[in-house]
This record gives C-alpha cells, sequence and structure tokens, in this order.
C-alpha cells in the first residue's frame, strides 16, 4: 500500500506502508516500538523487546533481547531491560561493559549513549576503552558527522558542534525523541506524536534555520533517517518506508 505525504513546502514523500499478514514474525513486528536506519541497514525492537532486521525485503527476528537497538558507522549496539550494552558481532550480541537506557551508533567512530540518570556517554579509543562522561543530562542522544543532538527530561533540544566543541547549545522547540542520520538529517517527534526536521543543516552549520512539520496524516512515536528512506512507527504500530 503506498500513502503519499508531504513536507511543509518542500518535496513529496512516498511511503510503503508494511501490511502484515501472517503469524510469527509478521505479528511480532507490529508492535514495534524503536527503529533505526544507518548504514544502508535497518533494526527494531518490539514491545516484548524482541529484535528484528530487515534483509532483502524481509523482517527477520535475530536472537537476543533489547529495548533499543542503534546501527551506524560505530556497528550494531543495543541496550537490554537491564540497561545493559551490547555490540553485534559477527551474528552474536557480545557484552561490553556499562549501562545505558538508550545508545547511539551514528557517530563516526564511536556510539553513546545515556544512562538511567540521564548521565551522557561516549565510548572513546575503541573497544577495551572506558566510557567517558560528557556534560550535561539528556534522556535521548543521537549523533551524525557534523553534530550531536539530544533532548531532556522537559523535551528540550540541545546541540553539540562536533568540528567546533563549545558544549551544549539549547535550540528552540519540543521533542521527546531525535534522530540524526548518517548524513546529517535530524528528525524528531514531540510529546504529541508531531513529527519534524530540521532544515539546511549543511556541515558548516549544523544548527541549520530551523523546523518544519512533516505534515503526515497520523501521529507518530518513533522516525529514524538514512540514504534518503524515512522510516516512520505510528502510534498505531504501522510501519511506513518512506522516499522522497
Amino acid at each position: 500500500m503506498h500513502v503519499k505525504i508531504s513536507v511543509r513546502n518542500t518535496a513529496f514523500f512516498i511511503c510503503t506502508l508494511f501490511k502484515l499478514f501472517l503469524s510469527g514474525v509478521a505479528h511480532a513486528i507490529r508492535n514495534l516500538k524503536q527503529i533505526d536506519a544507518g548504514n544502508g541497514q535497518v533494526f527494531g525492537v518490539n514491545s516484548a523487546d524482541e529484535i528484528f532486521t530487515l534483509y532483502s525485503g524481509t523482517w527477520t527476528r535475530l536472537s537476543g533481547s533489547l529495548k533499543h537497538v542503534s546501527v551506524g558507522p560505530a556497528g550494531v549496539w543495543g541496550v537490554n531491560a537491564n540497561n545493559y550494552i551490547y555490540r553485534l558481532d559477527n551474528g552474536d550480541w557480545v557484552p561490553v561493559n556499562g549501562q545505558l537506557k538508550q545508545v547511539d551508533a551514528g557517530g563516526t567512530v564511536s556510539p553513546a549513549g545515556v544512562n538511567m540518570f540521564d548521565d551522557i556517554y561516549c565510548l572513546q579509543g575503541g573497544q577495551g576503552a572506558s566510557w567517558t562522561n560528557l556534560p550535561g543530562k539528556l534522556k535521548y542522544y543521537s549523533c551524525g558527522p557534523n553534530s550531536c543532538w539530544g533532548v531532556n527530561s522537559g523535551n528540550q533540544i540541545y546541540i553539540m558542534k562536533v568540528r567546533h566543541y563549545y558544549g551544549w547549545e539549547q535550540v528552540p522547540g519540543s521533542l521527546s525523541m531525535i534522530e540524526v542520520s548518517t548524513d546529517g538529517k535530524v528528525y524528531g517527534v514531540n510529546s504529541i506524536g508531531d513529527m519534524y526536521t530540521r532544515e539546511g543543516i549543511t556541515s558548516a552549520n549544523p544548527t541549520d534555520t530551523g523546523w518544519r512539520q512533516v505534515q503526515f496524516g497520523q501521529k507518530v512515536k518513533h522516525v529514524s533517517y538514512d540514504l534518503g528512506h524515512l522510516w516512520v512507527i505510528g502510534t498505531d504500530n504501522s510501519i511506513m518506508d518512506c522516499t522522497e
């Protein structure tokens, strides 16, 4: 099924709605609560913390149990219900020291994330290195090539520019989750399920010019963008792959 949606004053998106008829995997992914796309891959977890990846157009269940998963230049990472951290290595989930409630693999080399106290951490120096505590408090954190973005417990939005580190800078607006793609595009969802994108991002101006609402026709709970594909989970648990 194809649904046409628009971004205000920008190009149209064509969305493919995944229609699920079968039991088993098809039934399980009806309840995806989080999705992440990066490096041409798509991963997600459902309300039972089961893990799925999209392979050759088919959703496949992976072993293990995670409440949040992320894929990007830093690899595939996830955290479970007890906030333990795992990295996917040759098909196996390998435990990594530390605890996080949300992890992001979108940075150029190192994963990062936030713990149960909203403390922010980055794994610097490769495997075997320790997690470095960054300043500030965030409940959701995501990095791209030029900047890292996050939202705090009050849904306030912050940016940290990677190439010119001046700490966190507050950005006007309110979002409950935010994601940065590997090409620097930024999408987010607010507390009532409205989706927004940040306009005019460049390497020289990673903050860009302002937010524009994506007119989607339904409420959204999670979003991720990669290689021209906007992945959306609706509050009705629908999964959509949208392309310009």
